[in-house]
């Protein structure tokens, strides 16, 4: 995990930062970073159901094989969980969102289990935790360009 790079690019980031593509604000995108980790992190209780399941393995399938990591293939503008859909944020005081995401990244970069099981990609290792959550961070960085 690149945490130097991520952490020198939330920093670049400013609340009236631009996107390249998508509706969010960058307290927004913050925002939505924190709660990507949090829920991948199991730091609050989510109820799975079946479709979970089946997209959270096609969708781990895809990173690995179909973009091999590559996250600029990621495609552009795709619809998110509602638990950290941005448009249920609100009052976002941007100061805060960088540093909750900066202190998340480092609790991801620090953490040293083998093995991590979440509800939506099931049991990953460690590696595929922090390239998973490091991926989807530079992802939004890149949205805002400063990654």
């Amino acid at each position: 995990m690149q945490i130097d790079k991520l952490i020198k690019a939330i920093n670049k980031l400013n609340k009236d930062s631009k996107p390249k593509w998508g509706i969010m604000n960058s307290s927004q995108m913050l925002w939505h970073c924190n709660k990507f980790i949090i829920f991948y992190l199991n730091e609050k209780k989510y109820s799975p159901n079946y479709m979970t399941y089946i997209f959270g393995s096609l969708h781990l399938f895809f990173l690995r094989y179909i973009l091999r990591w590559n996250y600029k293939k990621y495609p552009k503008n795709t619809s998110t969980f509602k638990f950290f859909d941005a448009k249920r944020s609100s009052n976002l005081i941007f100061e805060d969102e960088q540093k909750k995401l900066i202190e998340s990244l480092k609790k991801v970069n620090s953490y040293k289990e083998k093995y991590l099981i979440n509800t939506f990609h099931g049991k990953v290792d460690n590696w595929t935790l922090k390239e998973v959550v490091s991926g989807h961070t530079a992802f939004h960085l890149n949205q805002f360009g400063v990654y």
